[in-house]
């Protein structure tokens, strides 16, 4: 019960600082006056003046913000306010929280692979683990089990394996294993995978490697740049009226709390994959996010001028609609699971 409502606070605790802290420290960096530094929303829970920045946690963990004199287009003739610096420095700001949300996710993967290495697969007829309840576990399959021959027939690689049961029309076939030197022949009764597949329910043996300091980094890199093709491809399904997973606050807490059962390192990479995605989906090109005000700026900046008032109106008001109806749907997807 303390794991459910500690997680998801700690895990959007981390990202907001992060995603907040890179606007407040590229601010302070270009010169910009920030009037406070908030952790959530709502009500004040307490807050502590240093030199003119105001810092404040609020009861609401759910986000967080940066006061920047000028950027709520209050006028100001302070030559510190976010209206008066320079395009470049006011484009830094805007995108520093969604970078530093990618910074984290490489730095966490990249400690990951440092502590854990990483695996891959020899392709060799090795039992690794075998399932819970089937066949292979009555008959006494065990890791470390080398597969012979499934069905009279001789496997040389793991892949031959499902090679040979997915072409059988029978359901109960021999299986001939050598364990320490000793062969044995063993009776299976094949089940179907989720995808509908003959399997005998084993899984392959995977090797793992250490990954030195500079391998890790090239693999975090790859590793999040998969990701982010992943993101951007779920996108387009979501955009193009196909099925898509979408989760709200709820369905974020529910999964911080289910991986926090798992183990600290599974909860630290959720934090990167949800920080990965709150970076992508921050400098998506929708008004009132920051990469509707980032195309904003650059607009303002080829014309020489703000835009109209009239303009911005309409654009934030585009912005609260999409912004809304991705809000109602993602919450009720969660609703939906949560009724599941």
């Amino acid at each position: 019960m303390i794991l459910s409502i500690v997680a998801p606070i700690f895990v959007f605790a981390v990202i907001v600082l992060i995603h907040e802290g890179g606007h407040f420290i590229t601010a302070k960096l270009t010169g910009m006056k920030v009037e406070e530094f908030s952790v959530g929303f709502g009500p004040k829970l307490g807050s502590i003046r240093r030199g003119e920045t105001l810092y404040s946690l609020r009861i609401i963990p759910l986000g967080g913000f940066n006061r920047i004199l000028g950027m709520d287009a209050s006028e100001s003739d302070d030559p510190r306010a976010f209206s008066h610096r320079p395009i470049w420095a006011r484009l830094l700001v805007i995108s520093a929280g969604s970078i530093f949300n990618v910074f984290l996710a490489i730095g966490i993967f990249w400690g990951a692979f440092m502590i854990s290495g990483y695996q891959t697969f020899p392709d060799e007829p090795v039992v690794g683990s075998v399932l819970k309840g089937t066949s292979a576990e009555k008959e006494g399959i065990a890791p470390g089990d080398r597969i012979l021959s499934v069905d009279g027939k001789a496997v040389g690689t793991w892949t031959d394996i499902g090679k040979t049961t997915s072409s059988l029309d029978k359901r109960i076939i021999p299986v001939t294993i050598n364990r320490g030197g000793q062969e044995k022949t063993v009776t299976i009764l094949l089940q179907n995978s989720e995808d509908g597949r003959p399997i005998i329910g084993i899984s392959p043996k995977l090797e793992t490697h250490k990954a030195g300091f500079f391998q890790a980094f090239t693999m975090s890199l790859e590793r999040c740049g998969y990701l982010l093709k992943m993101m951007v491809a779920g996108l387009y399904q979501m955009v193009s009226g196909h099925e898509a997973d979408v989760a709200g606050p709820i369905g974020v807490a529910r999964m911080s709390a289910q991986v926090a059962d798992t183990g600290i390192l599974p909860l630290f990479l959720f934090i990167a994959l949800l920080s990965l995605n709150l970076g992508f989906l921050n400098l998506l090109p929708i008004p009132l996010l920051d990469g509707g005000v980032l195309v904003m700026t650059i607009i303002e900046g080829i014309r020489g001028k703000e835009l109209p008032e009239k303009a911005l109106f309409y654009i934030q008001a585009v912005g609260v609609s999409i912004l809304l109806g991705l809000f109602v749907f993602a919450m009720c997807n969660d609703i939906s699971g949560l009724m599941k």
